[in-house]
């Protein structure tokens, strides 16, 4: 069988358009939000600004985050399982 379309290449794939989603997503709310809040308070320690850009970036930034740590416990529990 091929491994043309290998489980690391779809897991990227979605990955990758998970974040590209967030981002996008992070402009719309960013633009629409302002209107309601200049900032935004996170957990007491960060304020992001209600701008397009810095909501997109955050979108990103946390998405990314949170994919990467899933697919390392995936990579992780593989490897183990393999063992």
């Amino acid at each position: 069988m091929s491994d043309r379309f290998g489980g690391r290449r779809i897991l990227l794939l979605v990955g990758l358009s998970v974040v590209a989603i967030s981002g996008i997503l992070g402009l719309f709310i960013g633009e629409n939000g302002k209107q309601v809040a200049t900032s935004i308070d996170l957990y007491g320690i960060v304020s992001v600004p209600t701008t397009p850009l810095a909501v997109s970036l955050y979108g990103i930034i946390i998405s990314a985050v949170a994919l990467g740590v899933l697919f390392g416990l995936v990579e992780f529990a593989s490897r183990w399982d393999e063992a």
